[in-house]
């Protein structure tokens, strides 16, 4: 049977988010799996910036959720990488990527907030979507 899968929706993202911070609260899991949660938080949600702002038009309600998430994850990243930093930094072998690709994942994150949510005018964002992504116009 072969099933297709629906494009990651908002909701979705916000509940991965939320269930991390629950998990974090209650101690559930240790720093290396809280960092590995959050990375996959971040990665639902370039899936979902991708769908919903990317390859269409971005609606009012996409900008709202998508400044809310990614103010979300850029708090948690920087936890994430206090936390961290108190401890000494990462346990060596103990996963494949370092300290400095969290930092550079929450700097790519403010990067991607000042893209979408600075002042700048439609024509430069539509300059900068080009740059980057090589799109003429969100949707085409």
């Amino acid at each position: 049977m072969n099933e297709v899968l629906e494009p990651p929706r908002w909701e979705a993202v916000g509940l991965v988010i939320d269930q991390n911070l629950r998990h974090f609260l209650d101690g559930r899991y240790g720093l290396v799996q809280d960092i590995v949660s959050w990375l996959k938080s971040v990665e639902l949600f370039r899936a979902a910036v991708d769908e919903r702002m990317i390859l269409r038009e971005a609606t009012p309600e996409d900008l709202r959720q998508h400044k809310t998430w990614i103010a979300t994850l850029i708090a948690e990243g920087e936890r994430l990488v206090t936390e961290a930093q108190g401890r000494g930094g990462l346990p060596p072998g103990a996963v494949r990527f370092t300290l400095a690709d969290v930092e550079a994942t929450v700097e790519n994150l403010r990067s991607d907030e000042r893209m979408w949510h600075s002042t700048m005018t439609p024509d430069q964002k539509d300059e900068l979507l080009k740059a980057v992504f090589h799109v003429e116009k969100p949707g085409t």
